[in-house]
């Protein structure tokens, strides 16, 4: 698949293991990883760090392998999950960056062309969150980017 802004072909990716059964050196029961993912959102991690966190410190190499749910769909489960995902929330945040590098440094021709490439893809997240219904349809990016 090509990159979003350029013409150029895009990266190639890792493969993931296989997911098949669980694994058998996870120590941990799934109910007390879940618990796990519970406590690790509440101490504010994303669900990425939160990924990070159990392969370093647990030992787990997937959560879906062991679980048969994604982080997401057990933070949902439990009513902790956020209201913004992750990458919009990571675009909207470097975006706010920028431009605080924008007032900062006017004539910055390429940090304005790269803002505008951020907010084109932010708008594109929005416009598919909303469709399938990750986002409610009353959601507003201003109100965020305030």
């Amino acid at each position: 698949m090509a990159r979003m802004h350029t013409r150029k072909k895009g990266k190639s990716g890792s493969k993931h293991s296989f997911y098949g059964e669980g694994h058998q050196w996870v120590q941990q029961s799934p109910k007390e990883l879940e618990e796990a993912v519970v406590q690790l959102r509440n101490e504010g991690l994303t669900s990425s760090q939160i990924g990070i966190k159990l392969r370093d410190s647990y030992g787990v190499p997937r959560v879906k392998s062991v679980l048969n749910e994604k982080i997401g769909d057990i933070l949902e489960k439990n009513k902790i999950a956020p209201e913004v995902p992750e990458d919009l929330m990571s675009l909207i945040n470097r975006y706010k960056r920028v431009s605080v590098h924008m007032n900062l440094n006017k004539n910055d021709l390429s940090n304005g062309r790269k803002r505008a490439l951020i907010m084109s893809k932010m708008l594109r997240l929005v416009r598919y969150y909303k469709t399938n219904g990750y986002l409610k349809h009353e959601w507003e990016l201003n109100k965020v980017l305030k």
